[in-house]
């Protein structure tokens, strides 16, 4: 006798189906059963267990890196303000026990590093505020002067007047006046004010091959001693670029440099006044090997000689 699977086929199909359904929906609420039981046992470590707490870390706290950073933006914030006294809390955050040495040591860093000349002078006036005096802060960040003029009395004569005798005026004939031509007044020539500086020297330099060829630039006083913190601006056809001098440490406090590129022509000024030097190419060296470039030194002095402002004697 058949059984009722074998004489029904259709019913067999249909409760392996079933069996199939049930154990897939076994499978999938264990995964979610498992998946809620690690959520909220997540959820419970993080809060109730180990909870984690936000502290506010100071300043001093932060990395080198951060920090340099952070003393960087106390000089923009000083340099838009004038604030001392919130310079000064903002360094004391910082944990610096010497805060003039601290801003000292970063200004000396921008210069050695080449830092752009604003954020010098930014440094260089919060070191002033903080009573550091070097030859960096006296370039960058100058004292301003002011001279109080103390009016004189005029002298008082002490000598007795003596009393002249009155003349008697006799009237002259009155002349008939005659009619004159006065001249217009002359337009007077503007004279051109001399250079500040003057080219003391130009030569060419031979660069061998691998390393650019440089414009260097050397800048010195009436006393030829170097000059630092002189903006030179050098200019080709779709160009422009300014730099100053005393911020490459290894050429001297007045030295500066420029990377030239070939097939182009260069010119070379100071802002301040100084002739100005074109026909800069950077070519093929004709005493060094086939691929050695030539470049060039200028060297410009200051023509205004310093003097010392005589002192008015007191009394």
């Amino acid at each position: 006798m058949m059984a009722d699977d074998d004489r029904y086929p259709q019913r067999r199909r249909r409760r392996r189906r079933l069996a199939f359904s049930l154990t897939s929906l076994a499978s999938t609420s264990l995964l979610l059963l498992g998946l809620l039981l690690g959520l909220g046992f997540g959820l419970y470590y993080a809060w109730i267990l180990e909870p984690v707490s936000f502290t506010e870390v100071s300043p001093g706290r932060l990395e080198e890196d951060l920090r340099r950073d952070y003393l960087y933006l106390i000089s923009q914030g000083f340099a838009v303000d004038g604030n001392v006294a919130r310079a000064r809390q903002r360094l004391t955050s910082l944990g610096a026990t010497d805060m003039a040495n601290l801003v000292a040591a970063e200004l000396a860093l921008y210069v050695r590093t080449g830092r752009s000349a604003a954020d010098v002078a930014n440094m260089a006036h919060l070191a002033a505020a903080l009573g550091v005096q070097n030859e960096t802060v006296a370039l960058f960040a100058p004292t301003a002067v002011s001279l109080a003029l103390t009016p004189t009395a005029p002298p008082v004569s002490s000598a007795t007047p003596t009393l002249l005798p009155t003349p008697s005026l006799t009237r002259p004939p009155t002349a008939t006046p005659t009619a004159t031509q006065t001249p217009f007044p002359s337009a007077t020539p503007t004279a051109t004010p001399p250079p500040v500086y003057r080219l003391l020297a130009q030569e060419r330099l031979c660069f061998p091959a691998g390393e650019a060829p440089l414009i260097e630039v050397n800048v010195l006083n009436a006393f030829l001693d170097p000059l630092p913190g002189v903006a030179v601006v050098v200019e080709w056809d779709g160009g422009r670029d300014q730099f100053f001098t005393g911020f490459k440490p290894a050429g001297g406090p007045g030295y500066a440099d420029f990377i030239m590129a070939l097939d182009t022509s260069y010119r070379v000024s100071l802002p301040a006044g100084s002739p100005t030097i074109s026909g800069l190419r950077a070519e093929p060296c004709l005493d060094g090997g086939p691929d050695d470039l030539s470049g060039w030194q200028l060297t410009f002095q200051n023509l205004v000689i310093p003097t010392e402002t005589p002192e008015s004697d007191g009394g």
